[in-house]
């Protein structure tokens, strides 16, 4: 087996559930963190099977129903992989005082209060968006929004695995994948993500592909005052954010297309010379020895003992 194919079925193995154990070769001479890489094509590949289920469960349910089992096609085939971590999260990053204490609480499979509320949030919220999206979107459409959605939200985890230290113990599942990318399979990785704006009508990729870097980048520096890194909890928390990002973008410009466009003109400013800049330093820092000062310059100050 080449390695892109072994490096992909990695990347499936950690965030999915689909059987593909038997076909991966482990290689002790090879880091699981090539594996990031495919994050994005395997957050497309989810949405493109949830987007599919979702549309074809049109033609016998209403569209309440279609929703929820383009939801359930999802949840079953990640196992409700970033659910759990957005629960555990929320929990931790509310209801700790100091940095220890919410990464212990993180660590704590019960769910408290803060989990079970923003789980409910979003799941209300996306079942309510991808509704919309149901109704006023064609079925290429509709796929095309959830496989987009999907893959930014991955690349959104690949963008922080890279751009901020792995704070979590070292009997965690995602600390194989935290080693350093090189600006090639940086590049490579994002490319995915990055082409969602060729694909969605007007200027609704364009925003999508805004809205998750935002999301991401504010994220990214309220888990770094908080933590004073990342945790896969917080990936998890980042990838159903930026998901429910990209829906509610998706669905302003379906119900107010020239307000798509408002909003992207709002945001071009921002990544003009000095917004662009400053969204660029997290990209910068792919040694060891330039990312603390990258990190503490776009993220702020680390977590503090409050």
């Amino acid at each position: 087996m080449n390695a892109p194919l072994n490096h992909f079925l990695g990347a499936v193995m950690l965030l999915t559930r689909a059987p593909v154990g038997r076909f991966y070769r482990h290689d002790p001479d090879e880091t699981p963190a090539h594996s990031v890489v495919y994050f994005p094509l395997v957050g497309l590949l989810v949405g493109i099977v949830g987007g599919v289920a979702g549309w074809a469960a049109t033609f016998i349910l209403p569209v309440p129903l279609a929703v929820l089992v383009c939801m359930l096609s999802t949840v079953v085939i990640t196992g409700g992989f970033h659910e759990d971590g957005l629960a555990d999260a929320a929990d931790g990053l509310f209801g700790g005082q100091t940095p220890a204490r919410r990464l212990e609480i993180m660590k704590d499979s019960r769910i408290g209060a803060y989990g079970a509320v923003s789980l409910w949030f979003t799941l209300t919220a996306r079942f309510l968006l991808l509704q919309e999206l149901l109704r006023h979107a064609g079925g290429a459409l509709f796929l095309c929004i959830l496989a987009s959605a999907h893959a930014l939200g991955r690349g959104a985890t690949v963008l922080l695995l890279q751009t901020l230290p792995y704070v979590s113990g070292a009997e965690s599942k995602s600390r194989r994948f935290t080693e350093r990318l090189t600006s090639r399979q940086m590049a490579f990785a994002l490319l995915l993500p990055a082409a969602v704006g060729f694909v969605l009508p007007g200027p609704c990729g364009p925003s999508c592909l805004i809205a998750a870097t935002l999301v991401a980048v504010c994220a990214g520096r309220w888990f770094w005052n908080k933590i004073g890194g990342i945790t896969g909890d917080c990936l998890g928390a980042t990838n159903q954010l930026v998901e429910l990002a990209c829906y509610g973008v998706a669905v302003t410009y379906l119900l107010h297309p020239f307000s798509g466009s408002l909003s992207l003109a709002a945001c071009r400013p921002v990544l003009g010379s000095e917004g662009s800049s400053r969204l660029a330093r997290p990209f910068n820092a792919w040694s060891e020895s330039d990312a603390p000062v990258a990190r503490r310059r776009f993220y702020g100050p680390k977590g503090q003992e409050n």
